[in-house]
């Protein structure tokens, strides 16, 4: 008789989700920058797409870019309250409402893209995250990465660390942090006022994202020093989602959905990996005297500890983050060294003059 009942259960649930997925949806999806600003806002797009293909036309999701919102800085906010039904953000922007979401984007000093996807996928990642948007009544997905980005834009070389004090610094997330110790003014200027407060002189170092976005924002016109990558080795994007509205989906369009974040997720990384080696070759072109530079090894050592200081203190206050924190670090050295053996050591070994 269970058995019966089990398997009457089980069908009626199978058709009434068979049903379910016929039916016409439509949701909202904010993001936290321009719509034209590709290949990051691409994702968005992209996802949306596959699921109308996918839903035969039944699922559609609206992506509204930076341009169209009017309180931008409550996005979190806004999709608790499933004002928007998901949105398409980076995970340290949410700090002041947990600091273990600094962990989903990339930390200073922390993991390859590559590395990071490995411990998401096969380490303890994904179930980290699971639990800090439990807290907040979301769902999280990766919604991909951009690999590591620039060090910034400068419009001074740096020689040593005092040449950060009273420096202008358009920053945010750990990296402000670690500035302000010495003596940086941190600003938290918008891309369409960067290029104004730059040539009055308000601004002197404009945190850079990836050449493929960096010259369509004209930061090579501005500055002449260019910095490589210290504190963004990896740069992950996501989707957050209102629990309440996933739920209300059929089975049919939660598994339409997720398929959709996850490719066009995985799509992002190569797109601007192309994107930015083309857009390099045309700044080198057009302007050969921008200088490629990296800090000084003086200014990183005192960077790193002043990142391992603040990261013990925020461990000490709060015990998800320490073990967040052990945990990165344990897989970091089991993996570090097969990074150096695959990609550092073939490319250190097999370059010539």
């Amino acid at each position: 008789m269970n058995l019966i009942r089990h398997f009457l259960l089980l069908t009626l649930t199978v058709y009434l989700s068979s049903l379910n997925a016929n039916t016409s949806v439509q949701w909202n999806l904010a993001m936290n920058w321009t719509s034209t600003l590709s290949p990051i806002s691409s994702t968005s797009f992209k996802m949306a797409e596959m699921v109308k293909k996918m839903s035969n036309g039944k699922f559609i999701i609206k992506v509204d870019g930076l341009e169209k919102l009017s309180k931008p800085t409550n996005l979190l906010t806004q999709v608790q309250n499933n004002e928007y039904n998901i949105i398409y953000t980076s995970s340290q922007k949410w700090k002041k409402h947990d600091i273990n979401t600094i962990w989903f984007t990339g930390i200073p000093f922390g993991m390859t893209a590559t590395e990071y996807y490995t411990w998401f996928y096969y380490g303890n990642g994904k179930k980290y995250m699971t639990m800090v948007y439990d807290k907040l009544n979301l769902l999280s997905y990766p919604a991909g990465n951009l690999g590591s980005l620039s060090g910034g834009w400068f419009r001074k070389e740096i020689k040593n660390i005092d040449d950060f004090k009273n420096l202008q610094i358009n920053s945010q997330g750990i990296t402000a942090d670690i500035f302000s110790i010495y003596g940086a003014n941190i600003k938290n200027i918008p891309p369409h006022k960067i290029d104004e407060k730059y040539k009055e002189k308000k601004l002197d170092v404009i945190s850079g994202t990836s050449p493929s976005m960096d010259i369509k924002l004209g930061y090579h016109k501005l500055t002449p020093y260019f910095y490589t990558s210290w504190d963004k080795p990896s740069y992950q994007m996501q989707f957050l989602i209102n629990k309440k509205a996933f739920n209300k989906l059929s089975k049919h369009y939660q598994a339409i959905l997720q398929i959709a974040m996850k490719t066009a997720s995985h799509e992002l990384y190569y797109e601007n990996f192309n994107t930015s080696a083309k857009a390099w070759e045309k700044i080198q072109k057009d302007y050969p005297n921008i200088q490629v530079k990296s800090l000084p090894n003086e200014v990183l050592h005192k960077f790193k500890k002043s990142k391992e200081i603040l990261f013990q203190s925020y461990a000490n206050e709060n015990k998800l983050f320490k073990e967040i924190y052990e945990d990165q670090k344990q897989f970091l050295k089991h993996i570090r060294d097969w990074t150096k053996l695959q990609e550092y050591r073939y490319i250190k070994t097999t370059t010539t003059n």
